[in-house]
């Protein structure tokens, strides 16, 4: 009986050992968040740094040291670490003044950028702030602009790269062009929809997998926007959202569509094709040996005719196309390539076409990959219903 007695005693006083330590640090932690946000960024920093030493698993603690050093501009290597750490921990559920708090903000992606940009990594930057634009809840465009700008101003601090290390490429930017139209609404009455992303260079909707009806958007400070739905009731979308987040897309959100700042302009083209172009029918994959745009044939590609066997011509609009081989995937087209190359045409590569008409390789790739997996869920599901059919018998 006095053994459990003192055992009792010991536990209680252990206990309040600890509580005694978690309290001060919770009475830290409190004040950091108090000073990151009144700008005394020097002395969040210090409190923060001596709770992240406590607990280096806590990847908030992290997050909020790796913000106060990149604001501060100082010790961005190490402000880099710690975000790039952090950034695994991203939840959409963050609770930004939680001492219990151990995962990280989706401000993780903003101030990573930042700091690739004042630290010179501006390989990192577009790609960091395109994931910041695909989570981003847009609650606050200040941080889209900036973001944009860190981008943009990261050459300012390029770090140089010496002359005898140097491996030189070449790698055009490539530019879209697009085509937009005014959007106006005769009423004021909210219209939902569910956006799904957001990017800085334009994207076809077919490079959305998995679902329909996408529409694109140009906001006024040049953000790509992707929505499916418009719809006068709220739940609707709602319900929306759900499916859509079940086919793949987890940070996608509703959104008022008659927002003229992020929804005024719907793209209609880009690079003088239908932003929403879809391929029907027939597509397959060859390997283009020459083309040419006029009544006759250039010499050089005339004497292909009697050097390679089973060369065939697609006419698409103006231009004609010299082909070998059809195939079902690109795996096959690019094999045969290399034997095409073998026997002498160097300039030789793959292509797809949807019947006639040349299109994207990616967007070739995208529709056979969807076709496949329709066609194996028609075949899964007759095998569900010949299984149920025999079990009733």
């Amino acid at each position: 009986m006095t053994r459990a007695f003192l055992i009792g005693i010991a536990f209680l006083f252990n206990m309040t050992g600890v509580n005694s330590q978690i309290k001060p640090a919770e009475e830290a932690f409190n004040q950091a968040i108090l000073d990151l946000s009144q700008n005394k960024i020097e002395k969040a920093s210090i409190a923060l740094h001596e709770l992240y030493q406590r607990d280096s698993t806590n990847m908030n603690l992290a997050y909020l040291l790796g913000q106060s050093y990149t604001r501060l501009d100082t010790n961005l290597n190490y402000a880099i670490y710690l975000l790039e750490k952090a950034a695994d921990k991203y939840s959409p559920n963050y609770k930004k003044r939680s001492f219990h708090e151990r995962n990280v903000s989706e401000y993780v992606y903003y101030y990573l950028l930042m700091a690739y940009s004042l630290n010179g990594n501006c390989s990192q930057t577009i790609g960091t702030l395109n994931k910041f634009y695909s989570i981003y809840s847009f609650s606050n465009e200040f941080y889209l602009v900036e973001g944009q700008r860190y981008h943009r101003e990261c050459h300012k601090r390029e770090i140089p790269i010496d002359s005898a290390e140097l491996i030189v490429y070449q790698k055009e930017e490539q530019e879209h062009w697009v085509s937009t139209k005014s959007i106006t609404y005769t009423n004021k009455q909210p219209t939902y929809g569910v956006q799904i992303g957001a990017t800085l260079a334009p994207k076809y909707t077919w490079e959305f997998t998995g679902v329909k009806n996408v529409e694109v958007y140009i906001d006024e400070n040049g953000v790509y926007r992707y929505i499916i739905g418009k719809f006068v009731h709220p739940l609707v979308a709602e319900r929306l959202l759900e499916v859509v987040k079940e086919a793949g897309y987890p940070d996608a959100f509703v959104v008022n569509v008659k927002d003229k700042t992020k929804f005024g302009e719907k793209v209609v083209n880009m690079d003088y094709k239908p932003i929403d172009d879809e391929l029907v029918g027939k597509v397959f994959f060859t390997v283009q040996v020459g083309a040419f745009k006029s009544e006759t044939i250039p010499d050089d590609l005339a004497y292909l005719f009697v050097e390679l066997d089973s060369i065939n011509e697609i006419v698409d609009e103006n231009w004609t196309y010299l082909t070998i081989g059809d195939f079902d995937n690109v795996t096959e087209a690019r094999f045969y390539l290399e034997l095409v190359k073998d026997v002498g045409v160097k300039d030789a590569f793959v292509t797809a076409f949807n019947y006639n008409r040349k299109v994207d390789l990616r967007q070739a790739e995208a529709y056979l990959e969807e076709q496949q997996r329709l066609i194996q869920e028609k075949k899964e599901k007759e095998e569900k219903r010949k299984r149920s059919g025999k079990k009733r018998r």
